[in-house]
């Protein structure tokens, strides 16, 4: 099981399609699906550090996945939200592919544990293209969640 992605998502924060056409908006969906559910101290603050680390260097990887992440000091514990969109957002990916599966990160600007945990999670569980797949293949929010957390076992 993927502990720190269980701890940090909440099915609510899953869109099995996004609106958006770019990574800016991509980035402002995420953030608002965190926000409408976990009500966020500091809007501004929590875009404002995702958008920042986006600038420093794309936070695009392989296999059309993009991982935006940031953290705030209004932000008290780790949270996800997960985006699909089937034709892509251009993420600038070094291997030129757009990125169909966004997953965005914000923890505590007081500690890096879980932060840091939560990556190595998603990069290991979404280096297999074939975990890529089953999750832009699935059809609810509660198939995706399962995928990316885990079985209990």
């Amino acid at each position: 099981m993927n502990r720190n992605l269980k701890d940090g998502l909440d099915p609510a924060c899953i869109s099995l399609e996004l609106t958006a056409k770019t990574r800016d908006d991509a980035i402002h969906e995420l953030i608002g699906l965190i926000h409408a559910k976990h009500r966020l101290k500091n809007l501004e603050e929590a875009t404002r550090v995702v958008m920042e680390r986006e600038q420093k260097m794309s936070t695009s990887l392989e296999n059309g996945l993009a991982v935006p992440h940031g953290k705030a000091a209004s932000v008290d514990r780790l949270l996800v939200a997960v985006g699909l969109k089937k034709k892509g957002i251009d993420f600038k990916s070094s291997d030129g592919q757009k990125s169909k599966i966004i997953i965005l990160i914000l923890s505590s600007a007081a500690t890096s544990g879980p932060h840091m945990k939560c990556l190595a999670e998603i990069s290991r569980l979404l280096q297999s293209p074939d975990n890529c797949k089953k999750i832009l293949k699935a059809k609810s929010v509660e198939t995706v969640y399962e995928l990316l957390i885990g079985s209990e076992s």
